[in-house]
């Protein structure tokens, strides 16, 4: 590989880095929130709803103005934005500007956990894009193991620090303007059809399934894991010391298990058919659930999270790879968009179902309510899949 090439991976791998920063960030960033203030979670977690909520209408916006104009304007002025925003999170008074400063956050990541693969789809093709996309997500499983643990000692620090993060912003974009050459695509017609950029060629029927396990997934991440299992270790133990950092490292440790985990799905791919290991990775997602109710200490809480870890690792390249090849070249970023605005549906909904159903149930109904939609994506699999 020759060393333009890696400069090149090297960035894109960065702007995937910066995907993590606006999430795994929060769980003890939200601790830290909740002292501070003296919120409850669910209140809390509005935090995370308003960082995805700019990207259920901008994430497919700026992926179609990215097939037409280029990835790198689209990139840089979206770095921008999220760099300025984690410089206003230090001047953050009351937990009000809190969300302003989180809502513009969101507007300036909308685009960059779609575009991250379209780039990648952009400069390399079959077995070896497949190979990147893989590295990709390790890439960002290792950041969200590492994330929250720098969060929680940030937020030990002072609560503020974690949410200004973004600055490091500013060095990738000055990465993408160097080292990610523009790319344009056109439409013609091609193996797709007459046109492969008609919508009526795309093969929708697949995409929607392929969205909408993206949807229920990203919400049982940002739901039940990354905003209650904080809750699940402060009830079994509310004397510990060092509460925000046993969160950080719990959810690092799900990082961990992602990254390795990841490594051997090239190999199960050979074994089954990716439909078949969606399926696996979901009935994963509901026996970590189910187990997160049942551990009797914070130690035991390790076999779940490894578990809910072990689900990520199968589950999101997959979806996303299977997305990918989807997507006709001069509709890769839209296409691809869309499957990120699917998700960014889950992370926005997860927090705000969950919190109602923290409020009428207790932490327990969160966990039995995610295990049940993770069962029900498995059944709607194996009655309408095909993927």
């Amino acid at each position: 590989m020759q060393a333009h090439q890696r400069r090149l991976i090297a960035t894109i791998f960065a702007l995937t880095l910066m995907v993590g920063v606006g999430t795994s960030t929060m769980p003890p960033a939200l601790a830290a929130v909740q002292q501070h203030f003296g919120i409850s979670p669910d209140v809390a977690g509005i935090l995370l709803a308003v960082f995805t909520l700019p990207g259920l209408v901008l994430t497919p916006v700026l992926g179609y103005i990215a097939d037409r104009i280029g990835r790198r304007v689209v990139v840089v002025s979206s770095l921008v934005i999220f760099t300025g925003a984690g410089a206003a999170a230090l001047l953050a008074e009351h937990f009000g500007h809190l969300i302003v400063v989180r809502l513009v956050q969101g507007v300036g990541a909308a685009s960059l956990g779609a575009l991250n693969v379209a780039l990648i789809s952009d400069f390399f093709t079959g077995t070896e894009r497949v190979r990147l996309l893989g590295f990709n997500h390790s890439v960002l499983s290792i950041g969200t193991a590492l994330l929250p643990v720098v969060s929680g000692w940030l937020a030990a620090l002072q609560w503020r620090l974690p949410f200004a993060l973004p600055l490091v912003g500013i060095l990738v974009a000055a990465a993408v303007l160097a080292w990610i050459p523009p790319v344009h695509h056109t439409s013609a017609p091609g193996e797709h059809g007459s046109s492969p950029s008609q919508p009526s060629t795309l093969p929708w029927r697949q995409l929607g399934l392929l969205l909408a396990i993206s949807i229920v997934t990203y919400a049982l991440l940002f739901g039940p894991f990354l905003n209650y299992v904080q809750e699940r270790i402060r009830l079994l133990d509310p004397t510990a010391p060092k509460l925000y950092e046993r969160i950080g490292v719990m959810v690092g440790l799900m990082s961990v298990a992602t990254t390795i985990g990841a490594l051997f799905v090239g190999r199960l791919a050979k074994r089954l058919s990716l439909a078949v290991l969606v399926q696996c990775a979901c009935a994963l997602y509901a026996a970590a659930l189910v187990l997160f109710m049942l551990m009797p200490s914070y130690a035991f809480l390790v076999v779940p999270t490894i578990v809910f870890g072990l689900a990520q690792a199968i589950n999101q390249p997959v979806v996303q790879s299977l997305v990918a090849a989807l997507s006709p070249p001069e509709r890769s970023g839209t296409i691809l968009s869309l499957n990120r605005a699917a998700a960014l549906v889950g992370q926005t909904a997860g927090p705000l179902i969950f919190g109602a159903v923290y409020r009428a149930g207790g932490v327990d109904a969160v966990f039995w309510v995610g295990a049940g939609l993770a069962v029900g994506c498995v059944v709607a699999l194996r009655r309408f899949g095909g993927t």
